[in-house]
């Protein structure tokens, strides 16, 4: 047995799942219209508001006031911690042969850029070659992937800041409406993930900026599904592999 290569995957990359799906939903949501003209966009990013107001707090920059009118209002997803201990479900193993439709599969992930590949997979281009490498070889072992996967809780914290109370109301159920649609899936489509929940704290307030804000906080749980791939070369038979007559006792 040769080991070539380990990789994994999920059924989500939490974060930029959460930012990619927030963007797109506002995207054409019309915030424009929503807001009398004024507000055109909203940013979502992986860094909470209020943080990147302190920072521009404490920037050096003559026209900090200028930098800090465009933060709000804003989004974040950020990493939350599980209060209680996530757990693992279903755990188990199978193997699979790295076959042609497999080598498909890879060959279309090298067209895909590094941040494309790894919203899927925790794999790189350096690695897939080396697998396809070994498998065109046509030798006379077999390129197996063993396969590991396991369920666990997450969780995500999604906190939205504005100027005013109306535009803190506003994000908040728009907010809202795109996790609900999240819980269900699209057009009656399952959810990529499962046992989704989500709870609100609204109400918030900030008066460290030298102005009012007002936000709103969604704490997101979920059960993610991860998978871990160990792929090597085998020739050893074994069950998966054997294509056999079976006598059944008695039958004679």
């Amino acid at each position: 047995m040769e080991l070539i290569t380990k990789y994994s995957d999920y059924a989500i990359q939490s974060i930029e799942y959460f930012i990619t799906t927030l963007e797109s939903e506002l995207e054409i949501r019309d915030i424009k219209g929503l807001t009398n003209d004024k507000i055109e966009i909203i940013n979502v990013s992986k860094q909470h508001p209020l943080v990147t107001l302190m920072a521009a707090q404490l920037s050096d920059n003559r026209n900090a006031d200028s930098l800090r009118s465009g933060i709000i209002p804003a989004i974040s997803v950020t990493p939350g911690s599980l209060t209680d201990e996530g757990f693992t479900l279903g755990q188990g193993f199978r193997m699979e042969v790295v076959d042609s439709e497999y080598e498909t599969i890879l060959k279309s992930l090298l067209n895909m850029s590094d941040k494309e590949i790894q919203t899927e997979l925790l794999i790189t281009k350096t690695q897939i070659e080396s697998i396809l490498s070994v498998y065109r070889k046509k030798t006379s072992e077999t390129v197996r992937a063993q396969i590991h996967e396991w369920r666990k809780n997450e969780e995500i914290n999604v906190s939205a800041w504005s100027d005013t109370p109306d535009v803190d109301l506003l994000l908040g159920n728009l907010l809202e409406s795109i996790f609900a649609e999240i819980q269900v899936g699209f057009v009656g489509d399952e959810s990529k993930i499962q046992n989704f929940k989500y709870k609100p704290t609204k109400g918030l307030t900030n008066f460290n900026f030298g102005r009012v804000l007002f936000g709103t906080e969604f704490n997101l749980t979920f059960m993610n599904t991860y998978n871990n791939y160990t792929i090597y070369t085998d020739t050893v038979i074994s069950g998966h592999d054997f294509n056999g007559d079976f006598e059944i006792p008695g039958s004679n």
